[in-house]
């Protein structure tokens, strides 16, 4: 049998020219994987006609963006060769993915950070993890109750103006942040991408941050309908099922106030509805964001 032609791309490093690996990233703006991989084949026999063995990722890109134009349309020619740029500059992106126990948050920031090789994917319960061994819960007993108990840790004096709910698991998440903060300090210093997902991220922590920080992408995640979100309780969470499912109604009032929170600031929300694939909508939030950050350098 026949060897396949090899093309190497000369770029920060040597690395193999691959189908597979063009076909995935093409899924960060819109195609599917199958789709992609037809795409890459196109690209390869291209490649082959040349008769090189090493081009340089400058020359690739091109290459590429060339095809998307003439088979599609300039706007993803543009879109691959702005998330390219990133991959190869410096610039940072923090994307904060919050959300309710059980709205799939974990899932989407490991999918979203294979497709952009974000080494860093933090959730905001190991925080709170390492904040309970420093901090003992006679210091600070929300922090060392669950987001949708921690009402049961107030003191009796709190306005009545409030959900003793919410008010609890403000009380509660508003600990974990600190620890969300000096992450994202850190993350800064060093220049480096980073993902943090998890209940306790309210956009109220984050309002100074993401006025000042264009490198920030904060999304919530939401569940329209509660009969799936229960229904997601069940599936995902086997250990802690009966616990989550009992506590239902306090877990449907924080995924509330989250969503109508974020909303009231107009910031994204990506609503997971059946028969839909949510990824889809978080990739073209995070592409609209590298294409800005790129742009403005």
């Amino acid at each position: 049998m026949e060897k396949d032609f090899q093309v190497y791309i000369q770029g920060k490093t040597k690395q193999l020219f691959s189908r597979g690996i063009l076909a995935q990233k093409l899924e960060m703006i819109g195609f599917s994987l199958s789709k992609g991989y037809e795409f890459s084949m196109h690209i390869y026999d291209d490649l082959i006609k040349l008769k090189q063995e090493i081009i340089s990722k400058e020359d690739l890109d091109n290459i590429i963006a060339s095809h998307l134009s003439d088979q599609f349309n300039q706007n993803l020619s543009e879109k691959y060769l702005m998330i390219e740029r990133w991959r190869e500059s410096n610039i940072p992106l923090w994307i904060l993915i919050s959300g309710a126990i059980g709205a799939g948050k974990s899932t989407l920031s490991r999918q979203i950070a294979g497709d952009l090789g974000i080494q860093h994917v933090i959730g905001t319960h190991f925080v709170r993890d390492v904040l309970r061994k420093v901090l003992s819960a006679d210091i600070m007993p929300e922090l060392h109750s669950t987001s949708y108990k921690a009402f049961q840790t107030l003191k009796p004096i709190y306005s009545s103006r409030f959900d003793q709910i919410i008010l609890g698991f403000e009380n509660h998440a508003k600990y974990v942040n600190i620890g969300v903060d000096a992450i994202l300090v850190r993350a800064e210093k060093e220049s480096v991408s980073v993902i943090v997902e998890g209940i306790h991220l309210l956009p109220v922590f984050f309002d100074d941050i993401l006025k000042k920080n264009p490198n920030v992408l904060y999304i919530t995640i939401a569940v329209p309908d509660s009969e799936m979100h229960k229904e997601n309780l069940s599936l995902q969470y086997t250990q802690e099922k009966e616990e989550l499912l009992s506590n239902f109604d306090n877990i449907r009032k924080i995924h509330d106030h989250l969503v109508n929170e974020t909303k009231i600031r107009n910031l994204p929300t990506i609503e997971t509805v059946k028969g839909t694939d949510t990824i889809w909508k978080l990739r073209e939030l995070v592409v609209d964001k590298i294409v800005s950050l790129v742009s403005s350098q």
